[in-house]
């Protein structure tokens, strides 16, 4: 690796753990806010929105420039390919916390749903997966990526639980629709945020050791 090349793949690692710490402060926030209804969280995960949006566009634009000008080959190569795909991941991470920022907000007011609905665990375990994902790759862990992937399993588990319950809730009482699509809409979004963290996993189990373990689970 040259100097100039070394230089510049530092300068990414760097970039894309400040991006990935926004998010995950954003996540943190957006799940919180589930349980507290705190308006000044909300607010905090909205006004965070363009600064991931603006990040984002920067650390693509950074990768395209050094793959231009150093043409990188090998372990380089796969590194900032790596970056450009959890870059991605992580900005839309963001739009899945102002998602369920927004579904809080529209039920501040409105009557609790009586559901059976654990959004803490998944909260919990969505954030987690965040944390962990982000961690896989700071360390270029391939067993930390691995857990990440075996979380993901748990939060889908969860995720169906609250459809089947929900479902259930707005088959007994029509009128509630309007609040359970709410509940389900925050369900989904946090569903999809571990989603995202798996895709990050995935990549650095790529970027270490080449294998391509997407869609593994269907094959089987």
């Amino acid at each position: 690796m040259t100097k100039h090349l070394q230089r510049d793949i530092e300068r990414l690692r760097k970039h894309i753990l400040m991006l990935g710490s926004l998010v995950e402060e954003a996540v943190d926030n957006s799940t919180r806010a589930i349980a507290e209804f705190d308006t000044r969280l909300i607010n905090e995960v909205v006004e965070k929105e363009d600064q991931i949006n603006q990040m984002e566009v920067d650390i693509e634009e950074e990768c395209l420039k050094v793959l231009a000008l150093n043409q990188p080959v090998a372990i380089d190569l796969r590194f900032i390919i790596v970056v450009l795909k959890v870059n991605n991941d992580l900005e839309r991470m963001g739009d899945q916390a102002v998602n369920i920022v927004d579904r809080i907000r529209h039920l501040i007011g409105k009557k609790p749903l009586e559901a059976d609905v654990d959004f803490a665990e998944m909260g919990r375990i969505a954030r987690d997966m965040v944390e962990q994902s982000l961690k896989a790759l700071v360390r270029q862990d391939v067993a930390i990526a691995r857990r990440v992937m075996e979380m993901d399993h748990e939060l889908d588990k969860l995720h169906a639980a609250c459809y089947r319950e929900i479902q259930h809730v707005m088959a007994q009482d029509p009128e509630i629709i309007p609040t359970a699509v709410s509940y389900l809409t925050i369900s989904s979004n946090l569903e999809r945020i571990g989603d995202l963290s798996t895709n990050i996993a995935e990549e650095v189990i790529f970027m270490e050791e080449g294998e391509v373990v997407r869609h593994l689970d269907e094959a089987g």
